[in-house]
């Protein structure tokens, strides 16, 4: 498989795939169906998972199209999954009441008595992924990959 081919079916998975995701464990009852929240908090995490989907869809789209740019939807395909999973690992330190961890206070997961966020070890996932697939597809790209 071509290079370029293979960093554009990379980000496909991390685009759709992590919208996928998302919508999977976030449309749960420790997420938007959990009846802690405030109503007003579920309907933006709601707007944030179809925002997703949506760039996800996008990205896709222009990674796949025929196009005499191809490396601009290359660069813009990682962009958007970038600008989505970082954040995850700096949101706490911008919004301190909000956290890692969904679950109960004190019931993080701990491997060797240290706390793992499986969020953080997803989104680290998809950011190694999405730098293997920028770093296979650039350099010159051609209209007929």
């Amino acid at each position: 498989m071509p290079r370029i081919k293979l960093a554009k079916v990379i980000l496909t998975f991390v685009l759709l795939g992590g919208s996928v995701l998302s919508f999977i464990l976030d449309w749960s009852s420790n997420h938007l169906l959990n009846p802690a929240w405030h109503p007003h908090a579920r309907f933006h995490g709601a707007l944030l998972l179809f925002l997703l989907a949506g760039v996800s869809l996008t990205g896709t789209w222009l990674l796949w199209r025929d196009s005499r740019e191809p490396e601009v939807a290359l660069k813009v395909a990682a962009f958007l999954a970038v600008s989505y999973w970082t954040p995850l690992f700096y949101v706490p330190f911008l919004l301190p009441s909000s956290t890692w961890w969904a679950g109960r206070q004190g019931a993080e997961p701990r491997i060797y008595g240290v706390i793992v966020y499986p969020n953080l070890i997803v989104a680290g996932a998809f950011l190694l992924l999405t730098a293997a697939a920028y770093w296979l597809g650039r350099g010159k790209l051609s209209r007929v990959d």
